[in-house]
């Protein structure tokens, strides 16, 4: 390396400094930017994507006092919903096994599975093959309504919910408050 660098002219050692320096440059300036990076969890030929599970409580919680509130009259009931697991997305994959025989008699297996992906030219949009959506699963409802303890209205509380969740009466409680 000593030998290259003393046939170098001045001009030309110049420009291997400046060259050197750009690159170092670059590579730090990749090194340092932000990536986006998604994590896709293989499951078999099923990928279950995650979504916020916390959107669809919030939104089942108002839905809920809403309708409670109007069976009720006015504002008197509070709603608290605790979901099992979230709503689950199964995406369709494009599952690939290589098998190959080294050299010395073993055996190398590859296993590579890839999203399917459909694109929409128009919008210039890549969506991911979806083959099954599942819901929440709710694990159980707690009502706190502001009246006087009724057996008659708990059990007209308890049976509305359990109607528009689909939920056996087990997994609710109404409470009141006074």
């Amino acid at each position: 390396m000593g030998e290259l660098w003393s046939r170098l002219n001045e001009k030309q050692r110049k420009i291997i400094g400046w060259l050197a320096i750009a690159t170092i440059i670059g590579i730090a300036v990749l090194l340092l930017s932000p990536t986006q990076v998604t994590q896709i969890q293989d499951s078999g030929s099923k990928q279950a994507a995650p979504v916020n599970i916390n959107i669809d409580e919030c939104s089942w919680e108002k839905e809920l006092t809403q309708i409670l509130n109007a069976l009720l009259g006015g504002k008197r009931s509070q709603v608290f919903l605790t979901l099992e697991r979230g709503p689950q997305i199964n995406i369709a994959r494009n599952e690939t096994e290589e098998e190959r025989t080294l050299s010395d008699g073993s055996v190398e297996r590859r296993w590579t599975s890839t999203p399917v992906i459909l694109r929409n030219d128009e919008s210039r949009k890549e969506m991911p093959l979806i083959l099954d959506e599942s819901e929440p699963i709710v694990r159980g409802v707690l009502i706190v309504v502001e009246y006087e303890p009724q057996a008659e209205l708990r059990l007209e509380i308890a049976r509305a919910v359990s109607t528009a969740l689909q939920l056996p009466m087990h997994r609710i409680e109404v409470l009141f408050k006074k």
